[in-house]
């Protein structure tokens, strides 16, 4: 079933770009996996090797007033944020009101303050003022965005972020773009639009700690610091 819905859902790309994906998860706990929004709050899930090597990299830029993250799903890098840095206001967007739901309820349960969890898209950050957001952050989900939407969401995150934007995503300096299941970017040359390229920086995720097709190859760290 699950190989079935797979090939679904990669015909649905190919016919309807990003939009395909944006059913996918918006109602993937109707069809698909009825607890995917708790599986990414698990211990399994929060102790992901990637998670920390993320985390590092944003808890560079202390001191940080506050962060965003596109894509949060339930929230378990927030939660890893807030654990680091209590004094932090973390946002998070999920295309998803179910996943919105299971992370708000997740960290009130947790005693977790000065959050806001909220139903949106990657390309409509309208709620953020320009540069009002210290650091945003995405982890895989810049894979779902295809090309005809991709420099719409740049443009959004880059609007909104004041310190630095971080990136944790499949990228290839060969080529602007291509697709293995996934969508994979030039982000160099996504984000040189906006920013000097020397701002730019990339580190190639190790590939122990995310040892699975696509991650391996591609998985990176991408930080324009602005």
């Amino acid at each position: 079933m699950r190989k079935f819905l797979k090939n679904i859902k990669k015909l649905i790309n190919k016919l309807f770009g990003t939009f395909g994906d944006e059913l996918y998860w918006r109602f993937r706990h109707l069809f698909a996996d009825p607890k995917w929004a708790e599986n990414y709050i698990s211990e399994n899930s929060i102790s992901h090797a990637h998670r920390q090597f993320l985390i590092d990299k944003i808890a560079a830029y202390a001191p940080i007033e506050n962060i965003l993250e596109i894509g949060c799903a339930s929230g378990p890098n927030l939660y890893l944020l807030k654990k680091r840095f209590p004094n932090i206001k973390t946002f998070g967007i999920d295309i998803s009101k179910y996943a919105v739901r299971v992370g708000q309820e997740w960290f009130n349960n947790e005693k977790i303050t000065d959050f806001k969890f909220s139903e949106g898209k990657a390309d409509d950050l309208r709620e953020f003022s320009d540069k009002s957001i210290d650091i945003i952050f995405t982890d895989a989900i810049l894979i779902y965005i295809g090309p005809e939407k991709i420099r719409k969401v740049i443009k959004e995150i880059m609007r909104v972020a004041r310190k630095a934007v971080i990136l944790n995503e499949r990228h290839d300096s060969s080529t602007f773009c291509s697709y293995k299941d996934h969508w994979i970017y030039n982000y160099e040359a996504l984000l040189s639009n906006f920013i000097n390229i020397e701002k730019i920086m990339i580190t190639k995720i190790p590939k122990e700690l995310w040892p699975v097709e696509g991650w391996k190859e591609f998985g990176a760290v991408i930080e324009a610091v602005l």
